[in-house]
């Protein structure tokens, strides 16, 4: 689900600690149109728990509407699909170009992505400060149309 203002799901808020809440999305039928289905990670789940930082004063139960901007969409692709698919070709040029066979190649091509992934989850903090979405009551429910 995308438009002009970014990536945006509808939920409710769940829970409300420390400046922050916690939006519960699911799928939407509208999911199904979408470009981006087969790269999101809410189609086909239950649901899905989304740290929100407020943009109006919202309560519990409040049904509400995430927004993180696109550009922030296309960074989370960046990391990944793309960057792991370099890292990926990098290691696999690098094993041919040191006389590797095909499948020794393609084992540490493989294999490069554990510490890829590994540095991923080191840097999970700082890369989660990135990723900030912001939660809007819906429309509905503030009597608008």
């Amino acid at each position: 689900m995308s438009g002009s203002i970014g990536i945006s799901h509808d939920g409710q808020v769940i829970e409300i600690a420390q400046g922050e809440y916690v939006v519960k999305i699911s799928a939407q039928p509208a999911c199904a149109s979408c470009g981006a289905k087969s790269l999101c990670s809410t189609t086909g789940t239950t649901g899905k728990h989304i740290r929100a930082v407020p943009y109006e004063a919202l309560q519990l139960g409040d049904h509400v509407q995430v927004i993180m901007e696109e550009r922030l969409g296309w960074k989370a692709i960046f990391y990944s699909f793309v960057l792991p698919f370099l890292v990926m070709m990098l290691a696999l040029c690098a094993a041919y170009a040191a006389g590797s066979g095909d499948t020794s190649a393609a084992l540490s091509a493989v294999g490069s992505l554990v510490p890829y992934y590994f540095l991923l989850y080191l840097f999970k903090k700082k890369i989660e400060k990135d990723f900030i979405f912001k939660a809007f009551k819906n429309k509905t429910e503030r009597g608008e149309s």
